[in-house]
């Protein structure tokens, strides 16, 4: 479900086997498989406007990341459609935020990853893109973490500082100075 920022359900994304996605909304007492002027919004967006500022918030591609990151403790979202499908209108929830977004390993998600945070470059307090060791080719987060991924691992890598080659600050030329506060997870 993507809900508005007091829960209410905007509309859903559903998967299928083998592996398609429709999106619907609530219509009266059921649903319809349409979404053209329906307000389009980030993923699990009523906990993250829940969350302190001080929090960072973990963007990848899809609502199963998103959900696995959460069951960890952590903020997390994405947008509906994955790769590519990132609006601006997006951002204005990560206003004065420290946002670490995680690619998909391959060339949808390195080019989603630069959409993203040049979209929130002057909102975002602090702009870090992650890309997690050890993730297979088109792997995501969740491959990650099932080979053995876990909460201190990705706190400890998004503390590091980026090598030059995988700085979202050298790429996108996006990132701001973090207060104490921003650095708290």
């Amino acid at each position: 479900d993507y809900r508005n920022e007091s829960g209410s359900v905007l509309f859903q994304v559903q998967r299928f086997e083998p592996k398609t996605f429709k999106q619907r909304r609530p219509v009266g007492s059921g649903w319809e498989y349409k979404v053209k002027g329906v307000r389009q919004v980030p993923y699990r967006l009523p906990e993250l406007v829940k969350s302190a500022l001080s929090e960072r918030v973990f963007i990848v591609e899809g609502e199963k990341d998103a959900d696995r990151l959460a069951a960890l403790g952590l903020v997390a979202t994405c947008c509906a459609g994955g790769a590519g499908k990132w609006r601006d209108s997006h951002s204005e929830h990560f206003k004065d935020r420290s946002v670490v977004l995680i690619p998909d390993n391959d060339n949808a998600g390195r080019d989603h990853v630069h959409k993203v945070a040049k979209s929130l470059k002057d909102i975002a307090q602090y702009i870090r893109d992650l890309d997690l060791p050890g993730m297979p080719d088109k792997g995501d987060v969740s491959d990650w973490l099932d080979a053995g991924g876990t909460r201190a691992k990705i706190v400890a890598l998004h503390q590091t500082p980026p090598s030059k080659a995988h700085d979202t600050a050298h790429q996108h030329d996006c990132e701001k100075k973090p207060s104490k506060t921003q650095l708290q997870l």
